[in-house]
């Protein structure tokens, strides 16, 4: 792992850094299956570890702070006071047109990072001594499904929504271990590039489902991936055929109704704490990174920023809820529903705790900040199948879909009798609800073409800034990082995002 990093950060002349094709370092680690499997990991680290790049200090760690950035710029994540200010401009909608913050570089940095130490295990995984084919196949299967996940997370921002205009401008394609900066290619091409990345992976796994590390990528995951990129391209009979593979492959089980923790009533005492969202052991989870408390990044992390029952960002300062109000979807949830315990009820808040605050997001352990970063789960999958099903026209197997899900989260829930938008309501409801926290709120308005709506869901317009802003307009677009552009050749100011 430190060998890889050091590879990556020796070349400083870019803002994306690169490694020659003859590194001596990337050579010697591929001798063995061992070194290739170090490779692997320190790829997957960039998706965890604490970046103090660019002055982002507490903002960066990993994939978890992008996941926090997309929550608070959709609807249903509230903040309640700026203080400490960390993530409040992501929040007021500022950060993500600023071609010059922190922020917005380190999120085109951390993908970019990972996607090179993919591509140097894709082009040397074949030349790894004394391995078997399927052990060389599951490496470079793991290399080419993290690059289409980079691709697809840099689209997701950079670039428009793909039903806006496939044609216009996404992100730089580098897919060989070259020192020169790359064009802009358009966004079909990047979509096409992260199917075959996809494809190509799910065909070198060979129908094999083992999962060396919940850390490490495996078919059923790259089945996931497939499904949520097709979802983006509103590609739906591909989404729900890959969402279904990914629910027939994954050894593991739905959350029951049981499992979730009881109502917080005002007090820590006698508390079970919510043990669901916090380890990539509980059942659902597909894929995530295990933190352990070496690894864990104490300020600078994802759990000090949401958890407000420690001694971090969120109990200090900003606390982050879920929406309320008439649209909001707290009080659109049913009474019955087992996801109502993952918010503070009103009738419950005391002074640390105020109401409807998150304890979805929570460590196993006060006194420890051990807690592990999760990042796909079954229940999206079923959300995925549901939707794509819906939106085909397929009203009776989507209704079907979804209450194999909501099943388990409410037990007076019972088959919808909702069809064509009727339906799609009732599942992108539950998906939010489902979700929420998991970064996938402002993807998935924009992805559906809708505007934001923040009204009347417990936001203050001091702190939220942008309550309303228009569908397909172009601050969806983040603004592309103006290190980029200096440093790369075949950028110029003229291929920014329009302002």
């Amino acid at each position: 792992m430190l060998l890889l990093a050091f590879v990556l950060s020796s070349c400083e002349e870019d803002f994306l850094e690169t490694a020659p094709t003859d590194s001596l370092e990337a050579g010697t680690m591929f001798e063995s299956l061992e070194g290739a499997n170090a490779a692997l990991n320190g790829m997957y680290r960039f998706l965890y570890a604490f970046e103090p790049e660019f002055g982002t200090n507490h903002h960066g760690f990993g994939h978890m702070s992008t996941n926090m950035d997309l929550s608070l710029m959709g609807q249903h994540m509230v903040g309640n006071v700026l203080a400490h200010g960390w993530f409040g401009q992501q929040y007021a909608w500022r950060t993500h047109r600023n071609a010059d913050a922190g922020v917005t570089h380190l999120r085109w940095f951390i993908y970019y990072k990972m996607i090179l130490n993919a591509n140097m295990i894709i082009h040397n995984a074949p030349n790894i001594d004394g391995a078997l084919p399927s052990e060389i196949n599951r490496v470079m299967a793991q290399g080419l499904a993290a690059r289409g996940f980079g691709y697809y997370m840099l689209v997701q921002m950079f670039a428009p929504a793909y039903h806006v205009n496939p044609n216009a401008p996404a992100v730089p394609l580098l897919l060989e271990q070259a020192d020169e900066g790359q064009p802009r290619e358009t966004l079909t091409k990047v979509y096409d590039q992260i199917y075959a990345d996809l494809t190509q992976a799910i065909e070198l796994f060979g129908g094999s489902t083992a999962q060396q590390h919940k850390s490490h990528i495996s078919l059923p995951v790259a089945h996931g991936l497939m499904a949520r990129t097709a979802l983006a391209r509103r590609d739906y009979a591909l989404a729900r055929d890959h969402a279904s593979m990914a629910i027939d492959l994954f050894p593991g089980s739905l959350f029951t109704a049981d499992a979730y923790p009881p109502p917080f009533q005002g007090t820590f005492a006698g508390w079970p704490r919510n043990q669901l969202f916090n380890s990539i052991g509980a059942s659902e989870w597909m894929w995530g990174m295990e933190i352990n408390e070496e690894q864990a990044t104490i300020f600078a992390s994802f759990f000090s920023h949401i958890d407000p029952t420690i001694f971090g960002y969120a109990q200090l300062s900003n606390q982050k809820l879920i929406s309320s109000g008439e649209n909001g979807l707290y009080h659109r949830m049913s009474e019955t529903d087992v996801r109502r315990n993952l918010f503070v009820d009103p009738e419950y808040a005391v002074a640390y705790m105020v109401p409807y605050a998150q304890v979805k997001f929570i460590v196993p352990t006060v006194g420890s900040w051990e807690a592990d970063y999760v990042f796909m789960r079954l229940a999206e999958m079923y959300l995925i199948k549901a939707e794509a099903q819906a939106r085909l026209g397929q009203d009776g197997p989507a209704a079907e879909t979804l209450f194999e899900l909501i099943q388990n989260r409410d037990p007076e829930y019972t088959l919808s009798a909702n069809t064509g938008n009727d339906l799609i309501e009732e599942i992108m409801f539950h998906r939010a609800v489902e979700l929420w926290g998991e970064g996938f709120d402002f993807i998935d308005l924009k992805r559906t073409g809708s505007p934001l709506y923040r009204v009347d869901k417990g936001h203050s317009p001091e702190l939220a800034v942008r309550i309303e802003y228009e569908a397909d307009g172009i601050e969806w677009m983040w603004l592309v990082p103006t290190d980029e552009i200096d440093a790369n050749d075949a950028i110029s100011s003229g291929d920014q995002n329009p302002q």
